[in-house]
């Protein structure tokens, strides 16, 4: 069933104002984000069009005070809100697919698109084990799962801070793109640490190490073992293709094994062009986005030191679920987690998933030291 919108008399006047409709004003933000404007309307005018609406929608000016704008917030912010929940909902999502990363690792379930949170395994049980991630813990809860078994993922609710980015556009410094990455880029970022922290320790869990695990300079001394490891993972699992991924300047080091009269003249233009090679042999190289600790410039997020030898198929390592809706709500009380720390309500988008990892699946890990 639609969701129903229940509008004050204000906005409602200001949707006759505008002789617009919601559906209208949401395939206005639609294609604005995605550059698909009507013919002879420019990017510029889409935006001052959509700032204007969203200013006389909270009953504010480009001169309205601090002040003012806190109160229109109060006052309007669950209606707009109501607005723009829809296109976060699709910009998110499309944020997770868009991922490299993310699609050569994940089975995403989306349950709002009707999907199940069930998944089957189908890897034999030998090591199998499901290692449960939530906001509430980073810690693994180990499972058997017999071959066969079907299980669901556990959920939580996580939220990103937006509250300064709804004031920056409504004043003018930033457009409505903006606005919409800084949520999307929020919950990408947030799903990406946190599948990729528990794969840092995840080897651990494995049986056998010898042959899958290793460490050492990538360097043609200790090639063999490297190239092994692939091919270690692709035997313990039905002689599947087989991935590496790991940061830009990770990959960066696989030059090292290849030297300079045997690379092909399109490996020559993939580090030209990206700065590393796109592939290391039969192997697909995938990039994971490397990204600063937040509010650390001086720390990296996730470890340049770390190879991961991932096998490609449909019983992928980690299982994912999303509820495929963003709520973007207020937190009103100074003191409580997460709370108003001025003046300016703090809104939060909040969003439903969760993602195990599957130990069904044996994989490698290089760990790259010096000589």
């Amino acid at each position: 069933m639609p969701k129903k919108y229940i509008f004050s008399q204000h906005v409602l006047d200001v949707f006759a104002k505008n002789d617009t409709t919601l559906e209208e004003v949401r395939k206005l933000m639609s294609d604005l984000y995605n550059g698909e404007l009507s013919e002879g309307m420019t990017r510029r005018e889409a935006e001052d069009n959509l700032r204007t609406f969203t200013r006389e929608f909270f009953g504010l000016t480009k001169d309205s005070s601090r002040r003012d704008r806190k109160r229109a917030y109060e006052e309007y912010g669950r209606q707009y809100f109501d607005v723009i929940e829809e296109i976060s909902d699709f910009v998110v999502t499309t944020g997770f697919r868009d991922q490299e990363w993310f699609n050569a690792l994940t089975n995403y379930r989306n349950i709002k698109e009707g999907d199940e949170n069930l998944f089957t395994n189908n890897a034999m049980d030998t090591i199998l084990a499901v290692g449960t991630m939530g906001k509430r813990h980073h810690d693994t809860i180990l499972q058997r799962l017999p071959q066969g078994k079907s299980y669901s993922v556990e959920t939580d609710l996580y939220s990103a801070a937006v509250g300064a980015d709804i004031d920056r556009y409504v004043i003018g410094q930033e457009n409505f793109t903006e606005l919409i990455d800084a949520i999307s880029k929020a919950f990408v970022e947030m799903v990406q640490t946190l599948i990729l922290g528990q794969l840092e320790t995840a080897y651990t869990k494995l049986p056998v190490q010898t042959g899958f695990v290793d460490s050492g300079s990538i360097s043609i001394a200790n090639r063999k073992k490297f190239n092994k490891i692939a091919e270690n993972v692709s035997k313990a699992n039905d002689n599947a293709p087989v991935i590496i991924m790991g940061t830009s300047s990770a990959l960066q080091e696989l030059d090292n094994l290849i030297p300079v009269n045997w690379i092909s003249a399109s490996q020559k233009e993939q580090v030209a062009s990206t700065g590393r090679l796109g592939n290391y042999g039969p192997y697909q190289l995938v990039e994971i986005p490397q990204k600063f600790a937040r509010n650390d410039v001086t720390k990296d997020l996730y470890d340049d030191t770390k190879l991961y030898f991932f096998a490609q198929g449909d019983n992928k390592l980690v299982d994912f679920v999303d509820y495929g809706e963003v709520l973007i709500d207020e937190v009103t009380e100074r003191g409580e987690a997460n709370g108003r720390i001025d003046d300016i309500m703090k809104y939060e988008a909040q969003r439903e998933f969760g993602a195990s990892v599957r130990l069904g699946r044996y994989f490698g890990m290089w760990t790259i030291t010096e000589d």
